[in-house]
């Protein structure tokens, strides 16, 4: 088998003769990846800042068409073309009905195997950048790709954008407030996208990049970079006395995002972070959140929960998943994975969202 692992810090490798996923449970598919997504948090273990075994096949997300299927699946059948969530989820324990299937008791996670002398429990499988791969816990994990929806609608479904919806969702929007994206890459251009469909009447994007920036402008976000944030925030409240924004959409995942966050939220505001953060601690005290009122929410998001309430509204049209904006590079060959990571890790060529293609 074809694919890409991680040698090293910052060391990508395209191999073949990996070993070929089998079905090793009955609940197992195997999946013949058409397109695999390299996401902003692969960078973490790219960069180092999660350790990773050598070896390991990244990438968690992926679309494509089954090809082996275990004894015990009933939804699904050799020849389906599918998408995934990042995590696996089995569909009936406490946080699954209660959605919150991320934190399933029989989650794993795709593209992650433990370095030396950490102790993950199995959680960590192989991932998404190769050829092949297996699927735990199918019937309850994957979903049929619609007719109606394309191979990039998929893949962001799969995270970018329902990461982008959930990050909106937990920021209490204000409709007549001030809506803040930190961030604009996939998660951030999404979270625009839902803060809107959520009402958001004023949204300001902020990033760093000017090309990231023209995206947001094309989505009707208000652009600023990060210096630029908070005169354009104050700007924004000072006829309504309320002294910030509303709601900070934080799609990051560093110690200057949360700072900035902390900077341009009202008091009584709400900051939701969906950024993977690896720093040891937050950029803003206790003390400071409770003499703020601050809602401070966190955490991995329930795709597959969330992709019940989303696909429906999907099908129909009254919401849209901003393809154009997100994919600048659609069809990037498996083989040249090692200068797709070059590339994205150092924002090249207006590079936002690459798509590594097996066959190509």
């Amino acid at each position: 088998m074809r694919g890409l692992v991680l040698a090293d810090v910052e060391q990508v490798e395209f191999q073949t003769g990996l070993i070929e996923p089998k079905i090793e449970k009955p609940t197992d598919v195997i999946v013949a990846v058409h397109r695999a997504g390299i996401c902003g948090s692969d960078l973490h273990q790219f960069f180092g800042r999660e350790r990773v075994a050598p070896g390991t096949i990244p990438g968690h997300e992926f679309v494509g068409e089954i090809v082996a299927v275990g004894g015990e699946v009933r939804e699904f059948r050799s020849g389906d073309q599918v998408f995934s969530p990042f995590t696996t989820s089995c569909g009936h324990c406490f946080f699954c009905q209660d959605g919150l299937s991320a934190r399933c008791d029989s989650w794993q996670f795709f593209g992650y195997q433990p370095p030396e002398g950490v102790a993950d429990e199995g959680r960590g499988i192989q991932g998404a950048q190769s050829e092949f791969i297996r699927v735990p816990l199918a019937d309850t994990t994957l979903v049929k790709l619609p007719s109606g929806l394309s191979i990039e609608e998929g893949m962001l479904l799969g995270d970018n954008f329902t990461t982008g919806f959930f990050c909106a969702d937990q920021g209490s929007i204000q409709p007549d407030g001030v809506t803040v994206v930190l961030g604009c890459g996939a998660v951030g251009l999404s979270a625009i996208v839902a803060a809107r469909y959520l009402g958001a009447e004023t949204i300001v994007a902020v990033d760093g990049v000017p090309s990231r920036r023209q995206r947001a402008e094309m989505l009707g976000a208000i652009a600023a970079s990060p210096e630029e944030a908070r005169e354009r925030v104050q700007q924004l409240v000072e006829h309504n006395g309320r002294g910030g924004a509303d709601s900070i959409l934080e799609a990051v995942g560093s110690p200057p995002a949360q700072q900035l966050a902390y900077q341009l939220v009202r008091s009584g505001g709400v900051i939701s972070a969906v950024g993977m953060h690896t720093a040891p601690h937050f950029a803003f005290s206790p003390e400071d959140a409770y003499n703020r009122n601050l809602t401070y929410r966190a955490g991995r998001c329930p795709v597959r929960s969330y992709l019940d309430r989303l696909l429906p509204e999907i099908e129909l049209g009254t919401l849209k998943v901003p393809v154009t904006q997100i994919i600048t590079h659609g069809s990037f060959p498996l083989q040249d994975g090692p200068e797709a990571y070059r590339m994205f890790s150092q924002r090249e060529d207006d590079c936002v969202k690459i798509l590594l293609d097996p066959s190509a």
